[in-house]
């Protein structure tokens, strides 16, 4: 699903500048709200489901295409934040994503300490992680379309 998603978005992201005319940054701000929007719809789903909302229950064949979705989705990425750098400076490019990349990989790195401390504390229920990873998917949506700009600043 990543692989497909990611050559998706390159091709739905050149599409969206070359065919109709958007601007580098809208077309960012698209790619990157699919690769955020997603996860967070699909998480919320599974927030919802297995908290057995509307009576329904999650089966876990339907758990797993929710996160095959939302892998998909999250892709976009590749045409959104992963091209990003580029626009904004192709000599830097490689420092600015390298740079920035740096507080993903801690927060990944310790993220899977505090998953497993959220779930002891919650009788092992992933009903909560679900909504966290919602409200960080739609904090990084508001902010990415608030501030990005493809604009280059660089040479």
């Amino acid at each position: 699903a990543g692989a497909v998603g990611s050559l998706a978005a390159g091709a739905a992201c050149d599409a969206l500048v070359s065919s109709l005319h958007f601007r580098r940054t809208d077309a960012r701000k698209v790619m990157q709200s699919v690769a955020l929007g997603g996860p967070a719809l699909a998480m919320l789903a599974l927030c919802l489901l297995s908290a057995g909302a509307g009576g329904l229950q999650l089966e876990r064949d339907e758990a797993e295409a929710l996160f095959v979705v939302a892998v998909g989705c999250q892709a976009g990425s590749a045409a959104g934040y992963g091209c990003g750098a580029q626009d904004i400076s192709t000599r830097l490019s490689s420092l600015i994503y390298g740079g920035t990349s740096v507080f993903a990989v801690i927060a990944g790195a310790s993220g899977q300490y505090f998953t497993g401390w959220l779930l002891e504390q919650n009788g092992r229920d992933f009903t909560p992680m679900f909504a966290l990873v919602v409200a960080v998917e739609l904090a990084g949506l508001v902010a990415w379309n608030r501030w990005w700009d493809s604009e280059r600043v660089f040479e």
